[in-house]
């Protein structure tokens, strides 16, 4: 069961905000045993975020509502012993400070494993321990910036656009931290290793790059981002959206098939930039029908076409709930994976 992988595991976390908190929050549902640890000068800043719910942040709730926490000057010659007992029972620590901090604090991986050779000691930064911008501040933005995919992401008027999730604090940071957390585990040695947001991010640039690397600009492709009549997303009477998918030929052919618009079969692949038809037709065509009328049109036609749903409605959604996605914390409902009963 996922929920008993790493049952057995103690990690140790000293990380902050959202990279960090949310991959050991993943590790937690495995099963792991996770001990947040916090300095009383440096509280998680996500405490104070907004909204509260009984006096506290639902944000800092729903990253670390499965961990201990432990507040411990950490770096008072008093309490060191203390956290050294901690540590040489751990197996793993995740750390997210800038390259060198922990050093300053001696609570680097050449100290440590002189502790516990057995350790795991991963660090998560966003530009990794070397290379000309280790010491650099930075957040989600700039990781996009410096990677192209901000320059990939841009609206009618050429200006890129923020997206509205933090692609690479999740992806490149959490996801990245999770997967070598696990193979560190498989391995199964103590060992450091070097987590950068920055290098997590490149994956996501496959399309892309195959673009670039093959003679085409991006930006005159743009074709899964809003620039294909087949792979949309068209607005509906009285308001709300619909995503369709169609990119494969039979996806599209039954989507015309069953609006009985033969014609629009041939432009499968049709830029917008190029061709008006279908475009300004299907646009129209949706507006004719509710989004929930929509919903039910599509249903058992299998052509990948999608209510876009609102947060709220996620949480809302049968087939999520059905599959366990939503659990409750202290009366509050919080969207997130629960453990895996199978």
């Amino acid at each position: 069961m996922l929920s008993e992988a790493l049952k057995g595991k103690k990690i140790l976390d000293f990380t902050l905000l959202l990279p960090g908190p949310l991959a050991t929050n993943i590790l937690a549902q495995m099963g792991a045993e996770i001990i947040k640890i916090e300095h009383p000068d440096k509280l998680d800043d996500t405490r104070i975020y907004p909204p509260f719910v009984e006096g506290e942040a639902l944000l800092y709730r729903l990253l670390n509502h499965n961990k201990e926490s432990l507040i411990l000057d950490y770096k008072s010659t008093q309490n060191r012993a203390k956290l050294l007992a901690l540590i040489q029972e751990a197996d793993v620590i995740i750390e997210q400070f800038r390259p060198g901090v922990m050093q300053r604090w001696g609570l680097d991986y050449s100290t440590l494993k002189t502790v516990n050779p057995n350790l795991i000691y991963l660090s998560l930064s966003g530009y990794g321990q070397v290379g000309a911008y280790r010491l650099q501040a930075g957040h989600d933005i700039n990781y996009l910036a410096y990677t192209g995919i901000l320059d990939l992401m841009r609206d009618e008027r050429g200006k890129p656009v923020i997206p509205g999730i933090q692609i690479a604090d999740i992806a490149g940071g959490s996801y990245m931290l999770v997967t070598a957390c696990l193979a560190a585990l498989v391995q199964g040695k103590g060992q450091y290793v070097d987590v950068s947001m920055l290098d997590g991010l490149p994956p996501l640039l496959t399309i892309a790059l195959s673009q670039t690397w093959g003679g085409i600009n991006p930006h005159e492709m743009k074709l899964l981002n809003g620039n294909l009549v087949n792979y949309n997303v068209y607005a509906c009477k009285e308001g709300g959206w619909m995503a369709l998918g169609a990119l494969e030929v039979k996806f599209w052919n039954r989507f015309c098939e069953a609006l009985d618009q033969l014609d629009w079969k041939r432009q499968h692949f049709g830029e917008l930039s190029i061709y008006e038809f279908p475009y300004a037709e299907v646009k129209a065509l949706f507006l004719t029908k509710t989004r929930d009328e929509w919903v039910k049109w599509a249903e058992g036609k299998d052509i990948c076409l999608s209510p876009v749903l609102t947060i709220e409605e996620v949480e809302a959604d049968e087939h999520l709930k059905a599959k366990g996605y939503f659990e409750t914390q202290k009366a509050i409902h919080i969207p997130w994976l629960k453990k895996d009963e199978s």
